[in-house]
């Protein structure tokens, strides 16, 4: 029975000491990314979330890859919630080199960039300083229109594929039986 009192009260005890560093409230790191979003809509952004938010203590850092298209204009958001003291994002293209970075020593981060290819960039938020465990949540936006020479890279794109043969039909003299298809495997 002692022991069982002496685990209890234990618990007790470090639960109060710890209560202080175990904070994080998600719901307001995604609140304060779409806020940060409202400025870049209404400049003609095209909002979209990239299911990449979560909880961290200082130090953490989290990768994301975002295919981008040569010629559009990005902007990536960093939200979060009030125990965030810190938020850094640094963004390098596929070659490894810095394209963007926002160190400020401020609690949300964000960058805009023109895309000079189509591929993929590396975002990495670091949660620089943090009051016990923080939440944060990253959006991405694009504005532009892509050129037709261009791969769409949004989602829902299908590519074409064709058959090999000429690409002009060739003429044909009038026949009296109708082409044959050929054999589907």
């Amino acid at each position: 029975m002692k022991l069982q009192i002496l685990l209890i009260s234990g618990g007790c005890v470090a639960l109060l000491a710890f209560a202080p560093l175990v904070h994080a409230d998600p719901a307001k790191a995604e609140d304060d990314c779409y806020s940060m979003a409202v400025h870049y809509t209404a400049r003609g952004f095209a909002m979209s979330p990239t299911n990449t938010s979560g909880v961290a203590t200082a130090g953490f850092v989290v990768k994301v890859m975002i295919p981008i298209t040569k010629g559009l204009d990005y902007v990536i958001l960093v939200g979060r919630d009030k125990f965030a003291k810190d938020v850094d994002l640094y963004v390098y293209d596929e070659d490894g080199q810095l394209i963007l970075d926002d160190r400020r020593t401020d609690t949300r981060a964000g960058v805009k960039f023109r895309a000079s290819y189509t591929g993929t960039v590396e975002a990495f938020v670091h949660m620089a300083r943090a009051q016990g465990l923080a939440a944060y949540a990253l959006l991405v936006g694009r504005r532009g229109i892509e050129s037709a020479g261009a791969e769409p890279r949004s989602l829902g794109w299908e590519p074409t594929f064709q058959m090999g043969g000429s690409p002009a039909p060739a003429p044909q003299a009038p026949a009296a039986t109708p082409p044959t298809r050929p054999k589907q495997p």
